[in-house]
């Protein structure tokens, strides 16, 4: 994982630990990786990957998921507070009065 560094140069010491590189750019240098275990799979001189996909089995009980090494994450859209929502229609009702 020395590997795994931000730009400030300080060591990612998890994962999941908030600091380091974005979720994408892990994702992205996991990839080359993932495929040297994969030709070696294929090579037969390894029997399993240590960087596996996260997978899917469709199954009668509505399937299962394993997840792979890095769980993929979405940003959420912004959600303004009540004071924001609050802030925005004060201009929006000011601007609408400074136009009529």
């Amino acid at each position: 994982m020395t590997e795994l560094r931000s730009r400030r140069g300080a060591n990612v010491v998890a994962l999941d630990s908030g600091s380091g590189l974005a979720n994408a750019t892990i994702q992205q240098r996991l990839v080359p990786v993932r495929l040297f275990y994969d030709h070696l799979m294929e090579e037969g001189l390894r029997e399993s990957n240590p960087v596996g996909r996260g997978r899917f089995t469709p199954s009668r009980r509505g399937g299962g998921h394993q997840r792979g090494l890095v769980p993929r994450l979405t940003k959420l859209p912004w959600v303004p507070t009540e004071r924001q929502w609050t802030d925005i229609l004060t201009v929006a009702a000011e601007d609408r009065s400074a136009t009529a």
